[in-house]
């Protein structure tokens, strides 16, 4: 397949993309998650580290859980709304749970090396910013592997960051290990 042939497939895939928030509870078979995985694993990384991963979760209870938890803390956060704003947050944050009908939700989880800071024995530096910043851009390089993978096999997917407003609930979901953080959560499956 010559180079023209392959840009015109790989454009279509980007074509076809759209986020898919409603799911058939038709199961996503291990072997179509593992593809999706070893293209993920293929991304660019800041520093070339690979101090990032992949939480599969694929429990219904789980996924319900997550979905509960960020629901509740939405409603916390409301309470702290301005009165003339939380029904527009209360709309907004009716997104944070679009993944609750997905069979699996892919999560990659990242961990910040402060190692430039470190050396220079400042972690408060505008310096530490711009290391994190960049852990947090090259998760997004692997998410991006995971939505374009998902749609080349047919299915949908969404990049979602709203969830991370009940980050370290999650993490004790999921089991984080310290020092890690979430970079989104991305529901996975047939499209509906």
């Amino acid at each position: 397949m010559n180079s023209p042939d392959r840009y015109e497939e790989f454009y279509s895939i980007c074509k076809a993309r759209k986020s898919t928030r409603s799911f058939s509870d038709q199961p996503v078979p291990a072997e179509t998650i593992e593809k999706i995985l070893n293209a993920a694993y293929t991304s660019p990384y800041a520093s070339n580290k690979k101090n990032w991963e992949i939480i599969v979760a694929n429990e219904r209870g789980l996924i319900d859980k997550i979905a509960e938890t960020v629901q509740s803390v939405s409603e916390q956060v409301k309470e702290n709304i301005r009165e003339d704003y939380k029904e527009s947050f209360s709309q907004y944050a009716r997104n944070f749970i679009h993944f609750r009908t997905a069979p699996v939700l892919l999560i990659p989880t990242f961990r910040v090396i402060n190692s430039i800071s470190f050396m220079m024995g400042t972690d408060s530096s505008p310096l530490s910013q711009w290391e994190r910043d960049n852990f947090v851009k090259s998760i997004s390089c692997v998410c991006m592997l995971i939505l374009l993978a998902a749609e080349s096999l047919g299915l949908g997917s969404c990049f979602m960051t709203g969830p991370l407003i009940a980050e370290k609930e999650i993490g004790e979901l999921i089991k984080l290990k310290n020092g890690r953080q979430i970079g989104a959560i991305i529901p996975i499956g047939y499209k509906r």
